[in-house]
């Protein structure tokens, strides 16, 4: 029920639904600041749905007639997030710092920031820096991407030499080896509540695009706390202080070295499985983390371990959803969706965008859980030729 002795908050971004959906539950009224270029989910709960231009040009939130008072203004999408902090820094409300949103959007930023707080993997920018011969292998990635676009894995300096004016102004860095993983967290005035650590596979080279995620990641004790300690440093080093944010660390030779961080809750579902696992739900949090009276529900786990499982196959035809409808009611499916329809060719991955679907399943324990996802891969073969 939404309360009506309070000023209105403003959201920036349709997406993902779980933002709007956590206002309406919280009982905050809200503007939603939508993107021309948006496809468009319907947008439940809104007192008003403006169309900017915010993408483009994240000034031009700027200009938008606003109520008098707006209590806090926010985005979980992340080309939303940098006018999102322009405009509450604009209006004096809390936020994360403009300069934090720069640091992690901008990855060569971050690097810099990152490399006055602790040791990380070499880096540099193609055609300006050139790695040492001792770096190899490299990952190569633009400066300003997300969902793996552009990412390019660099074996040796032969290759580099060959794809130089190819990869002209791209980030390189070395190529950490070792496992990885995600750190979901929520900041309250520059201390920050870790939410769990999330395990991740992936294709690997060339792409690294994510196939899955499990929750809690199987780890030592002493790594996750190696791994909890470099996230706060991290977090820190960047100036992030309230919000929400998702952090990719690989371990090597038992240290956490940083991928890269976001102002925002995952993607691909892992907020869910946080929230399964844990019963704490990120997005409410973060609305807490600026306002204060907002309490968010509580909940108790529903799983002891949850993952999300994105469908393997590439270059095959879909044929039919059989095998979908089956997946439905197999034990600890808690939610199924498909990108492809019947007929459609299935590409080779170059990002995570080209993903087919996923699933998410719960289970009592890990073993479960990998034969619940087992039992569904079983299921879903007949559904690609």
């Amino acid at each position: 029920m939404t309360r009506t002795d309070i000023p209105p908050a403003v959201l920036i971004g349709a997406r993902p639904a779980e933002g709007h959906a956590t206002l309406t539950r919280m009982g905050i009224p809200f503007l939603c600041v939508v993107d021309p270029s948006e496809k468009l989910p319907p947008v439940a709960g809104a007192l008003e749905v403006i169309e900017a231009p915010y993408r483009q040009d994240p000034l031009c939130l700027l200009n938008l007639p606003l109520p008098r008072r707006v209590c806090a203004v926010f985005s979980f999408t992340e080309f939303g997030l940098l006018p999102a902090a322009l405009l509450s820094e604009a209006l004096g409300l809390p936020s994360v710092p403009v300069g934090a949103v720069l640091r992690t959007r901008n990855k060569l930023l971050m690097r810099h920031a990152l490399a006055g707080a602790f040791d990380g993997p070499q880096f540099g920018v193609v055609g300006r820096d050139e790695p040492a011969a001792d770096v190899f292998p490299l990952v190569a990635k633009p400066i300003e991407g997300s969902g793996s676009r552009g990412v390019e894995f660099v074996a040796d300096p032969a290759e580099y030499l060959r794809r130089r004016t190819e990869l002209a102004g791209l980030l390189w860095e070395r190529c950490v080896d070792g496992p990885e993983y995600s750190v979901e967290a929520v900041s309250f005035d520059g201390r920050h509540r870790i939410l769990g650590i999330t395990a991740k596979r992936t294709t690997g080279r060339p792409h690294f695009i994510e196939t899955g995620h499990a929750v809690p990641a199987p780890l030592d004790p002493a790594v996750r706390e190696e791994i909890d300690a470099a996230v706060r440093r991290c977090l820190d080093a960047l100036g992030v202080n309230v919000g929400a944010s998702h952090t990719e660390v690989k371990v090597e030779n038992g240290r956490a070295l940083i991928v890269e961080t976001h102002t925002r809750a995952g993607g691909d579902r892992i907020p869910l499985l946080t929230r399964l696992v844990s019963g704490v739900d990120q997005y409410e949090l973060a609305v807490q983390s600026v306002l204060p009276w907002a309490d968010p529900h509580e909940r108790l786990p529903e799983h002891g371990h949850a993952a999300v499982h994105y469908f393997p196959w590439q270059d095959v035809v879909f044929t039919d959803g059989g095998g979908i409808d089956a997946c439905r009611s197999a034990a600890g499916v808690v939610e199924i969706e498909l990108q492809v329809g019947p007929g459609d060719i299935i590409p080779v991955w170059r990002h995570s965008h080209e993903r087919p679907g996923h699933v998410v399943i719960g289970a009592g324990d890990a073993d479960e859980l990998r034969q619940r996802v087992a039992s569904v891969d079983a299921l879903l073969r007949s559904t690609f030729g």
